[in-house]
């Protein structure tokens, strides 16, 4: 039998993947969960004032992006920094943030410094 995962679990893997990659270089950057549903931001790192929205979809528009992305504009508290980090199907996760007025698009590992990797589950342990 072949189950299909739905988006919202698709999204909050991808969730999960994007913490565990990016508290190798902020530890204590968090999922919001509850309080992120109601703030309409996934990931936070106070000690350095960034938050992050993450999408996980087959493929997008660069339209759909620039929403997203001015949509978590609005909702980014004053001098904090804001990034969106999206991944297409069979595409390397990418981050979308803006430089005074530019909008740039990078590959995460080359814009944090650290490899994208997958969570590891707690039902499966590495040996």
């Amino acid at each position: 039998m072949v189950t299909r995962r739905s988006a919202k679990v698709k999204g909050s893997q991808f969730e999960m993947d994007c913490e565990y990659s990016l508290k190798k270089k902020f530890p204590d950057v968090r999922r919001l969960g509850g309080e992120g549903q109601f703030r309409e931001v996934d990931l936070e790192s106070k000690s350095t004032q960034m938050v992050f929205e993450c999408k996980r979809h087959r493929g997008f528009r660069w339209t759909e992006l620039k929403k997203y992305y001015d949509k978590l504009e609005n909702r980014t508290p004053f001098g904090w920094y804001c990034y969106l980090l999206f991944k297409g199907n069979l595409q390397p996760c990418l981050v979308m943030y803006k430089d005074k007025e530019e909008m740039i698009v990078r590959e995460f590992e080359h814009f944090f410094g650290v490899p994208f990797e997958k969570h590891i589950t707690k039902k499966v342990k590495r040996k």
